[in-house]
């Protein structure tokens, strides 16, 4: 297993290279609709090109996500967590791939899209007046970056590192072995990882609205936590590469479908 745990590890960091290159112009994309200022300051403060910057942040991300894959993968494996497609393929088996939790996956992720979207659209940008002034756009960067950096990066973050490292304590404090576990320890690891991720974008909130109001605090848990209680239930019951589908196609929903059509 050493061997093929390396070989997912290389696939996956592989991948993050390629996303890491989108997700600054994605950032400065995103700054630059949100506030113009803003991004003027930030263009002249940076001494090197853009693309420079890209590259070194990919390989960052590269470096980071092969880390936390190789760790992840043994993580994973002691408390159960699976790897099915990935093991089949590089183990030189047939792969099988299940079509009823792919559908589930990709219909995960069409749903949350349109949460992300309707939500701003029915309810949030009728009482936070800076949401009703935007106007989202379809982005050809995000959507790579979406795809690439949102779909594995932060999937191999969140669920295949920080939910299999939860569980894997929980197992040690609670002196379990793996077919003991029991389920509300997964369901603590799903809530953790998705409050986690959630409460990582309040700073990027108070960056765009200013001063932190109750109702944005519930927009930004409800937006961005609301994907990791879905990927994290995929990545339980049907392994990590069904909650990557789900997420991945969050992104293209969102981009492709939802934006165009509510925005």
């Amino acid at each position: 297993m050493k061997k093929v745990d390396l070989k997912i590890s290389l696939i996956l960091a592989f991948i993050c290279l390629i996303g890491g290159f989108f997700l600054v112009p994605y950032q400065l994309e995103m700054l630059q609709n949100t506030s113009s200022d803003q991004y003027d300051s930030l263009i002249k403060t940076i001494p090197i090109p853009i693309y420079i910057l890209s590259m070194i942040s990919s390989l960052q991300i590269a470096i980071f996500s092969f880390v936390l894959s190789f760790i992840g993968i043994k993580l994973a494996r002691k408390v159960g967590f699976k790897l099915n497609i990935f093991d089949s393929y590089f183990s030189k088996e047939k792969t099988k791939i299940d079509l009823k939790s792919t559908l589930m996956a990709v219909g995960f992720g069409v749903i949350t899209a349109f949460v992300l979207v309707g939500a701003d659209q029915f309810y949030f940008q009728h009482n936070i007046e800076a949401i009703g002034k935007g106007q989202a756009e379809t982005s050809v960067i995000g959507l790579l970056a979406g795809i690439f950096y949102g779909g594995v990066f932060e999937e191999i973050m969140l669920r295949l590192f920080f939910m299999s490292l939860l569980v894997w304590l929980m197992m040690k404090l609670f002196r379990r072995n793996q077919q003991s576990l029991s389920n509300s320890f997964f369901w603590i690891a799903i809530v953790i990882a998705s409050l986690l991720f959630a409460a990582g974008h309040l700073p990027a909130t108070v960056m765009v609205f200013g001063d932190l109001t109750v109702e944005l605090i519930i927009r930004c848990f409800l937006l961005n936590g609301i994907g990791g209680i879905f990927f994290g239930y995929l990545y339980w019951k049907k392994g990590f590469e069904y909650a990557v589908l789900a997420h991945m196609f969050t992104h293209i929903a969102l981009q492709l479908l939802f934006i165009p059509l509510l925005s």
